[in-house]
């Protein structure tokens, strides 16, 4: 259901990054492209699930967990449709950054095992004439699961060469560690 074009439920299951990790990932952004901190996402996470529905049998959840990805494994993009390859249309300091996790990566097999946890909660009523999600395939939201971390937040000013970017990041940062699952469940009332 939906109250003035905007839906009442929202799920969502995150990988929070460590403290430290995202504090490192500030001061790179800080120091070498000399971004604001108010233009840098506070909290960082990699969203592995959303939905705009309820889900009456999924209960909130916060555990700990010791996972990293190698930077490697990561590209930057521009956090909008079309916005994984560079395109002459899109001027990413007018948009959220990330980065996302390609999809050779072995993380998104760990991805795909906590985001089974939320399949079996799309019931035929929660999904209505939808398709079910897939580990490729979101029910909800974005048709195509893409799972990123958004780090730099709109009209930040940063260099429109996102590959360079993403080189220099894995040069300094090897990996990301994430040290918390969460679930929770957002009522827009």
């Amino acid at each position: 259901m939906k109250i003035n074009g905007k839906s009442q439920y929202e799920i969502w299951a995150q990988f929070c990054v460590t403290k430290r990790c995202t504090d490192e990932i500030h001061s790179f952004f800080r120091n070498e492209y000399n971004v604001a901190p108010e233009l840098l996402v506070p909290n960082l996470h990699l969203t592995i699930y959303h939905a705009r529905r309820p889900m009456p049998d999924l209960l909130e959840l916060e555990q700990s967990c010791n996972l990293s990805i190698d930077t490697l494994d990561t590209r930057f993009m521009v956090l909008t449709p079309g916005g994984e390859n560079p395109r002459s249309d899109i001027d990413p300091s007018k948009h959220k950054i990330g980065i996302r996790i390609k999809n050779s990566s072995s993380f998104k097999d760990i991805i795909n095992q906590y985001r089974n946890l939320l399949f079996e909660h799309e019931t035929s009523y929660v999904l209505g004439e939808r398709r079910p999600s897939t580990k490729r395939r979101s029910a909800f939201g974005a048709r195509y699961f893409q799972p990123h971390i958004a780090i730099i937040k709109p009209r930040n000013g940063i260099v429109t060469d996102l590959f360079e970017i993403g080189k220099n990041f894995r040069d300094c940062i090897q990996e990301i560690k994430f040290n918390k699952f969460i679930i929770y469940k957002v009522k827009n009332f």
